[in-house]
């Protein structure tokens, strides 16, 4: 079996190009929507056509397309002769005619391409696609961890996509990825849809560990983990005399009720993250970001603080660290967060303060 390579597609050689979309079904799930005074009901069972569909539209989707304006592609290129492709150029006929071997040209033979929604902290698949000859050789999971792992990184909450209810292999496909039912349009490709057996479904990828609002039961197990997590800063300074490391329980229970505090969850119900803010003249201040050592380099800092933002709408978000947290502007200035100010405390503390404007 071959081994082949997953690279970049970059905007400027790929925009515009096709992605296939045909496809054979042998049946579909016929959607019902019922509803009385109190309720709404939605059934999905899966039925057999009589022989197996060919789905083949007579447009085609193309890779970066305008609506999708922070879009990335990846995907897997193979060669074809030019005189297998239309549209020869000038030079390979010249080489052609000098007796020169034609130079090969690329051709797309797998891709998957997403979008963040920046808004909801969700990240969007617009497009996956393998060429017939190459499946059946787990090149669409390898393409589709390849996203979770950017969703992962990015700090994104959960990974989106869309398909067809009578596209059968797909959605076995993206179950067996861990995708499960978001929901349904009845009326996105036309006002006919579930009578055409061709209903939008909208399925969802929860990226692990959750975060949510604290309550005030967790604010014990959230300081003793600023403890724990702060011991590297204070490393930094070659002492433990930090704020972080002298709140106490009463000083971080008036931070609580005044403002938002947001943990970050283990699978086995752990709290192995924090962040919290507050607001005031349009501004939110965000403190106390924190991961668990034993849980850093996974993204789940840029999760947090992505997370955090999501509670404000139209505002400017203030935060600071010192200056020799080297690690920590580095992730701020990657989620968008500009040094606007230092502040001198003692010959070895200076604080710097970062801020992002609303878009």
């Amino acid at each position: 079996m071959n081994t082949y390579e997953i690279v970049p597609l970059p905007k400027e050689e790929w925009k515009g190009t096709p992605v296939p979309m045909r496809y054979t079904t042998e049946g579909y799930f016929d959607v019902e929507i019922r509803e009385d005074a109190d309720s709404f009901h939605v059934d999905m069972v899966k039925k057999l056509f009589d022989k197996p569909v060919l789905h083949n539209p007579d447009f085609s989707d193309g890779l970066y397309a305008d609506y999708w304006p922070g879009a990335e592609a990846w995907g897997i290129i193979g060669e074809e002769p030019v005189e297998a492709c239309e549209g020869a150029n000038v030079s390979d006929e010249k080489s052609a005619a000098d007796g020169e071997k034609p130079a090969p040209k690329k051709k797309l033979l797998a891709c998957i391409e997403c979008c963040p929604e920046e808004w909801s902290n969700r990240l969007l698949v617009t497009e996956v696609w393998v060429a017939d000859e190459l499946h059946r050789q787990g090149i669409a999971t390898r393409l589709m961890n390849l996203v979770k792992e950017k969703a992962q990184r990015d700090g994104r909450r959960a990974i989106m996509l869309e398909t067809q209810s009578c596209n059968l292999h797909a959605i076995a496909f993206y179950k067996s990825q861990g995708f499960r039912l978001m929901g349904i349009d009845s009326c996105c490709y036309g006002n006919f849809d579930i009578a055409r057996h061709e209903v939008r479904i909208n399925l969802v990828y929860y990226i692990r560990p959750d975060v949510v609002r604290a309550e005030k039961k967790d604010l014990k197990e959230i300081l003793d983990l600023q403890y724990l997590a702060y011991q590297s800063e204070a490393a930094l300074f070659g002492n433990q005399d930090i704020p972080p490391l002298k709140e106490t329980l009463p000083e971080l229970e008036e931070e609580f009720k005044n403002g938002i505090v947001l943990k970050m969850v283990s699978e086995d119900g752990r709290i192995i993250g924090s962040v919290r803010s507050y607001a005031k003249d349009k501004t939110a201040y965000i403190g106390k970001l924190m991961v668990h050592p034993d849980f850093r380099g996974k993204g789940y800092g840029s999760k947090l603080l992505r997370e955090i933002e999501r509670y404000y709408v139209d505002t400017r978000y203030e935060l600071f660290t010192s200056t020799r947290s080297v690690d920590n502007i580095r992730l701020y200035e990657k989620l968008g967060y500009k040094i606007f100010d230092e502040k001198k405390i003692t010959d070895e503390l200076v604080f710097v303060y970062m801020e992002k404007m609303p878009v």
